[in-house]
């Protein structure tokens, strides 16, 4: 079957969208994806995959979206874009990414005067998360983008497609608990987890950390953002300092436009070496910063966005064989008490209990460490899950034939 992935973004560094076309693409489906490319940038190829790219200036796209819920231009474009896609190359089935490109793709699919199934691929909960986002910050910027029509818009763009890929089983339960004419067998719940065989390729390198450890390290990886829970773990982080505890806070990732001010005063005012902050490491670096580190945290403010589903950096510091302390949003707390993988907190008081109480207790930390590794291995890795995603498909295929 000729599957036709649409993705509004440039593919490459898009890693939920290329792990399924890799498994797909295993399980004998032929792969055509239709996505950005911008600014005239030159992308290297995916073996196997035939890739349309819609040239376009990334401001432009930016500016389209922006207005979205304003003026649908962006929408009409796409249905346009989409209908030409699946006519050159005779889709047999279309899965698109994201809610917001539900319409675009179904109509596209109507302008053909084909029937084909539509497979929508919910990487958040969009009309949650969008308001958190800061380009819809501001009256002004609210007025035009509209993020709250989002709530009102998720039951008819969810009823434009025919099955659906969520992060996990209870995003799949909540929306079947809203909209109870979905079945749970239109429901694919496929975990972002990490692929084992390209980890397991990336090699410890100490030589390349820019400082030398003396106290234990608690480790946070990804966006450094207030939504994010990161200045909950630093204010919880200052207290166990001057209660004389020795240890310091490495944060690796970018930090949120919105909050930038907030976070390098911060850095500024903390004693040296205490808060360590790295803007940006390739990939293939991960292992090497993990291996020097003793504790991983999850600090997500508890939300409809962030309960619905498990992050990728919980998954990526279990593999690291270091224990979790994560808030109590629900497929992280079922994760981690079900593997007894960390520590689950649900205010202020109970993280800087946690992080003390693994600060103190070396045998603990490995203990939990050890029983996040082995969970990954056996149960929460590409190979365990893609089974999953070929299933989903093959029973979509099955019912086409009927």
């Amino acid at each position: 079957m000729k599957v036709g992935v649409v993705v509004d973004n440039e593919l490459n560094n898009d890693k939920r969208v290329l792990r399924e076309v890799e498994i797909l693409k295993e399980g004998g489906y032929e792969i055509f994806i239709l996505c950005f490319g911008f600014n005239s940038k030159t992308y290297s190829t995916i073996t196997g995959i035939d890739i349309t790219r819609i040239n376009i200036r990334k401001k432009l796209k930016n500016i389209l979206f922006f207005i979205l819920n304003s003026l649908p231009v962006y929408e009409w474009l796409w249905s346009s874009w989409i209908k030409k896609f699946i006519i050159l190359n005779n889709i047999e089935a279309l899965h698109v990414h994201d809610l917001y490109m539900a319409r675009a793709a179904r109509n596209g699919i109507k302008k053909t005067g084909k029937t084909i199934p539509m497979i929508l691929d919910l990487h958040e909960n969009y009309p949650f998360a969008v308001t958190t986002y800061n380009w819809t910050k501001g009256l002004l910027r609210n007025m035009i983008s509209r993020p709250d029509k989002w709530q009102k818009k998720e039951k008819d763009y969810l009823g434009y497609s025919d099955k659906f890929i969520v992060l996990s089983e209870e995003f799949r339960d909540d929306l079947i608990s809203r909209y109870p004419y979905f079945s749970e067998t239109s429901f694919c719940a496929l975990p972002n987890v990490p692929d084992l065989l390209q980890m397991n390729s990336f090699r410890v390198n100490r030589e390349i950390i820019p400082f030398k450890k003396g106290a234990p390290i608690i480790f946070y990886f990804g966006v450094i953002a207030e939504r994010r829970g990161i200045f909950d773990a630093l204010s919880a982080f200052n207290e166990i300092i001057e209660n004389g505890h020795k240890v310091t806070f490495l944060l690796i990732g970018p930090v949120d436009k919105k909050d930038e001010r907030r976070f390098y005063n911060i850095l500024e005012s903390a004693k040296t070496g205490l808060i360590i902050h790295l803007p940006w490491i390739d990939i293939s670096e991960l292992p090497s910063y993990l291996d020097i580190s003793d504790i991983c945290i999850a600090p997500f403010h508890k939300n409809p966005q962030h309960e619905s589903g498990v992050a990728n950096k919980i998954f990526d510091y279990m593999l690291g064989h270091k224990p979790v302390i994560a808030s109590d949003c629900r497929p992280q707390q079922k994760l981690i008490e079900k593997h007894n993988c960390g520590i689950i907190y649900r205010n202020r008081k109970e993280l800087v209990e946690a992080i003390i109480t693994l600060v103190d207790n070396e045998d603990l930390r490995i203990e939990l460490g050890n029983n996040g590794f082995n969970a990954i291995v056996n149960y929460y890795n590409t190979e365990k899950v893609k089974k999953k995603l070929i299933t989903f498909y093959h029973d979509l295929e099955s019912q086409k034939i009927k």
